[in-house]
């Protein structure tokens, strides 16, 4: 899964990806674990060698742009297309570097980015309804490509009457086709203010912050205040003396894994686990994935082969004392390819090739 930073200049958005990468990014992009206090109790009881957590892949690998040529940004938001998820990085911090977007005003940044992402989503509908109707004209159009043409108009509509667009449902058959497109109204965003070090901690009583936390709430945006430069600094810092550094600043956690934990729910994921020899591992599905779903996700070899799985819910794996005891506790059900896998659940396949 691919999250992809979005940002003005001087907003902050390398610092924070500095920090969330902790030292692990290559050219902008950075694979960053899921926190998971469940993955670490089921490797315990497994006597699991290798832990292999969930991760989410972090891009600030984005073109750059010029805020005084608006034209610039059409770069950025083609490559962010081929994100999962965005964060949106305000600058909510007074800079006297930022000429062009100053003063300080996170809700003119962030109703910047919609507007462009509903502008960029409108042009690339136009071409492709154009495209179809030249096609229809030539009368070799498929069903498929008429469903196409009667969705996109009905996004259009949308779009243009300023509605959310994620209250267009689509079909499994139209869903391949519309996938290409990465249309960036329909995609995951959470929000992030990044605050001057003076405000952190005192965020609440920031005026600028709670008209932000007021717009994000009315778009179904989740925001999560942070300074960018002290999440750096915090993470550069041996791991006795974080909870010292952290006192200092009168907060009691860093801000990282509630930003994470925001971009997990946003893009509507579940965790599963699988223990195999050796390695406890966790492997992310959309929500509403199926055992065989799960299985190719860990391998296609698996979804080819499914025969059955063997499937506990990790809570009740850790409660007896580890797989083999929840077998003995007969809590390990037997399923076939179309079971919902929950959110937590071990699964073991059984397959044949």
């Amino acid at each position: 899964m691919k999250v992809a930073l979005l940002g003005f200049p001087l907003s902050g958005r390398s610092t924070l990806f500095d920090a969330l990468a902790g030292g692990r990014a290559h050219e902008g992009v950075a694979s960053i674990p899921i926190p998971d206090a469940r993955l670490e109790m089921l490797a315990q009881q497994a006597g699991a060698k290798k832990v292999t957590p969930a991760t989410l892949e972090w891009h600030d690998d984005l073109p750059e742009f010029d805020p005084l040529k608006p034209e610039s940004v059409r770069q950025p938001l083609s490559a962010a297309r081929q994100s999962d998820a965005l964060v949106l990085v305000l600058r909510a911090f007074d800079s006297p570097y930022a000429p062009y977007h100053a003063p300080v005003d996170p809700i003119r940044d962030l109703n910047f980015w919609l507007d462009e992402f509903v502008l960029a989503d409108l042009q690339v509908v136009e071409n492709r309804l154009e495209r179809l109707t030249k096609l229809f004209q030539s009368h070799k159009e498929s069903a498929s490509d008429r469903a196409e043409y009667t969705w996109l108009q009905q996004f259009q509509r949308v779009l243009n009457a300023g509605e959310s667009p994620l209250t267009l449902e689509v079909s499994r058959e139209l869903e391949p086709r519309l996938r290409g497109f990465g249309f960036l109204t329909r995609k995951p965003v959470v929000v992030v203010a990044n605050l001057s070090e003076q405000l952190v901690g005192q965020e609440q009583r920031y005026e600028p912050i709670q008209r932000l936390q007021a717009l994000c709430e009315a778009r179904g945006l989740p925001l999560v205040p942070l300074c960018a430069t002290l999440e750096r600094e915090l993470r550069q810092l041996p791991t006795a003396e974080q909870a010292e550094f952290l006192q200092l600043l009168g907060v009691s956690e860093s801000a990282l894994p509630r930003l994470v934990q925001a971009v997990y729910k946003q893009l509507r994921l579940q965790v599963f686990y699988t223990v195999y020899g050796e390695e406890t591992r966790a492997w992310l599905l959309r929500e509403g994935g199926t055992a065989l779903e799960a299985a190719a996700t860990i391998h296609s070899d698996m979804a080819r082969g499914f025969i059955r799985a063997e499937v506990c819910h990790a809570d009740e794996v850790i409660a007896a004392g580890g797989w083999k005891a929840a077998h003995k506790a007969g809590k390990v059900q037997l399923v076939g390819k179309e079971y919902p896998l929950r959110d937590g659940d071990v699964i073991q396949v059984r397959f044949n090739v």
